[in-house]
Formats: C-alpha cells, structure tokens, sequence
C-alpha cells in the first residue's frame, strides 16, 4: 500500500493475497500474468541481501479494446473480489485486510487503442483495468510458479490444496513491464536494478532475456523504453544509482555506498553494451 512500508513480512501477506485471490478464481487464475513485485524474489537469485519486499499485487490482463467482443468472460473477478473481501474506490485498485494490514490487488493492462486511462473487464460490473503503455511483452511465455497455500489462507479456505501453479512474467518480461511503470517510483528504480544485477547471470543475461522477449513480441514492444530508463543509472553519482545504494544498505548489504552506485551504473552499462549487440 501507499501508506505500508515494504518488508519482508508484508510481502507474505501480499503473497498470500495472491493465492487467496487465484483460489477463489479457479481455473481463471490463469487469466492474469503476475508482473509486480513478489517477481523478484523468484528472479534475483544471486543477491547478497534478500529483496526489500512488496505491499502489493500487480496483475496483467491480455486485452485488446478493438476485440472486446471476443474476450474472455471476467464476471469471475466480481465473484472473486467479493469473497475476498476487496473494495475499491477506482475499480482496478482493490484493497482487503490480512489481521491489522492492508493488502492490495492492481489490475493492469496494455491496450494502445484505448483512448481513457482504464479499459473494461467484459463482463465484470465491479472491476477495470488500469492502462499502462509497455508491459504486454509480460504476457509472452509467462513461468509457472508454485505456491504454497499457507496457514493463515488456510484459515479461510480450509478445503484448498497445499499448493498451486500460477503465471508470473520472465525474466525479460518482467524487466520491461517495470521499464515500462510511468511514474518509476523509488521502489521501482530499486527493483529494476536488482533484478538486473542479481539474476541468476547478472546483467549481460538479462539484456538477452529482454531481446529475446522484445524479438518475440515486436508488434507490442519497443526497446526504446527500457533503454531510456536504464541510461538513468550510468552516472553512479546521480540519483538512481542512488537509491538503488541506499535502498540496499536499508535492506543490510555490507558494501560500501560507493560501491553499490558503482555496481549499479557498471550494470546499466554492461545491460546496455549487451542489448546493442543482440
């Protein structure tokens, strides 16, 4: 949430928003595309620090305004949302309590040929999608993740299985769908360059993870954008390379704050040398 401060814990709660909401969706949990920010901790596998975490959950629809006719039927998320206990004052951001916590839903979508700012979800009275320019390349050859459904899910759901496959973005989606966030928040810039650095092969392997999405969804895609977001970094004294650093001290990293805004401008350039050559 706006107001919750990120962390560990929260990041469980929104975790497990996520696995209350996909079970009270069914077989539609695999509807969506999960692009937020439970993505990291799934994709940074090298990192010396554990992710800051996440107050939220950020889910992408494939819609296309021009075929509206022919899209799926979302009267499920209605159903859904009321089980759950969301309520919104926008209709694409929807809110719910986990004990004294907020926990938060945001429907997300990419349609160009949507003139206002969210697009309906056919069939749903209660819900849209909010639009925002780039991260359909998210919906490409999404990874199927396990999660476990925890005690306190549970507790609501007792009938529901252990476990349950979801949809998350890729690596190289998941890095243009946050490339693509208009408003690059703090939190944002920090995500970015963490999963940038800490993939599994660090920089270079995720310029080819993003080429290879770009080459598999040209018709939606545009390396422009993740190009300009990442020049952002490579002055390691400016104020991205920055709040990647103190956001890393934050969470307990050893090094030093200098060499953190060094790490993070000598990523951008190794992302950005690697990206020219595919």
């Amino acid at each position: 949430m706006d107001s919750e401060t990120r962390s560990s814990e929260a990041r469980v709660r929104a975790e497990d928003a996520l696995v209350r909401f996909a079970l009270l969706a069914g077989e539609h949990a695999r509807d969506y595309v999960v692009i937020g920010g439970l993505n990291p901790d799934f994709l940074a596998t090298r990192a010396p620090v554990p992710h800051q975490g996440t107050t939220d959950i950020d889910l992408l629809f494939a819609l296309g305004f021009d075929r509206v006719a022919d899209a799926p039927d979302f009267s499920w998320v209605d159903t859904a949302l009321d089980a759950g206990g969301f309520a919104s004052t926008n209709g694409w951001r929807w809110d719910a309590m986990s004990g004294d916590a907020r926990i938060r839903l945001e429907f997300l979508c990419d349609v160009w040929d949507h003139t206002e700012d969210t697009v309906p979800l056919p069939g749903s009275a209660l819900a849209v999608a909010s639009k925002i320019a780039g991260p359909a390349a998210a919906l490409h050859d999404p990874v199927e993740r396990r999660l476990a459904v925890s005690s306190s899910v549970r507790t609501f759901m007792p009938d529901a299985p252990e476990t349950m496959m979801l949809r998350f973005a890729n690596l190289g989606g998941y890095l243009l769908a946050k490339a693509a966030h208009s408003r690059m928040l703090d939190k944002d810039k920090y995500d970015l360059m963490y999963v940038i650095l800490y993939n599994q092969h660090g920089p270079r392997e995720a310029a080819r993870a993003v080429a290879r999405q770009l080459a598999a969804t040209d018709e939606s895609s545009d390396p422009a954008e993740i190009r300009r977001v990442m020049e952002r970094y490579l002055d390691s004294s400016g104020v991205w390379a920055g709040v990647f650093a103190e956001t890393m001290l934050i969470t307990g990293d050893t090094a030093t704050r200098d060499q953190l805004r060094a790490d993070a401008a000598e990523g951008a350039r190794s992302f950005l040398n690697e990206l020219e050559k595919a």
